[in-house]
């Protein structure tokens, strides 16, 4: 029987890390404050997903204009997670990452909580020989960072010439166009 109560959120240690690890790539700016956010983290512990917003707030802000820095922050993370990670392992190329990430073994894997919480990441459609595809999102991540870490989990193996993701008409509809 349930209690009624909603499980609280939570993130994957890797994930916050990839964030930050992220930002300092691309110089972003985050002070001794992120430092002291992320200080304590273990890459495989589970933290609550306020963490990751406690981090990313500093960035946002620290820029007036925080949609594209935070676009390629997810980019930045996917490279890291495809060159230093597990990523060159799980996925052959740009339109696996697809299958991945709304697959149990991507967004799933780093998110945890009542399902209304944690929302889904869907793979809705995919025309490979058109090189379309549709994925519906109500994740908690800011919409922007996701756009860039489908853009980054895409072209990470280098087998796309072209990735084009857009979300302007509704922010939770990536149309995705690949060649």
């Amino acid at each position: 029987m349930s209690s009624g109560k909603k499980k609280e959120l939570e993130v994957f240690g890797a994930t916050i890390l990839g964030f930050a690890q992220a930002c300092i790539h691309l110089n972003i700016v985050a002070g001794l404050e992120a430092n002291d956010l992320i200080k304590d983290i273990e890459v495989n512990k589970w933290y609550r997903f306020e963490k990751l917003r406690d981090i990313e707030r500093i960035v946002i802000e620290s820029y007036e204009n925080v949609e594209p820095i935070l676009e390629r922050v997810g980019m930045e993370m996917m490279q890291i997670w495809y060159n230093f990670g597990p990523g060159k392992q799980i996925i052959d190329g740009g339109v696996d990452f697809l299958h991945f990430q709304s697959g149990s073994q991507g967004y799933a894997s780093v998110v945890k909580g009542s399902d209304e919480l944690v929302g889904s990441f869907k793979l809705v459609k995919l025309e490979e020989k058109l090189g379309k595809a549709l994925i519906y999102s109500t994740t908690p991540f800011d919409k922007n960072l996701e756009r860039g870490v489908i853009i980054g989990g895409m072209s990470a193996p280098g087998d796309l010439d072209y990735i084009d993701v857009n979300n302007d008409e509704d922010e939770h509809y990536f149309n995705i166009e690949f060649h």
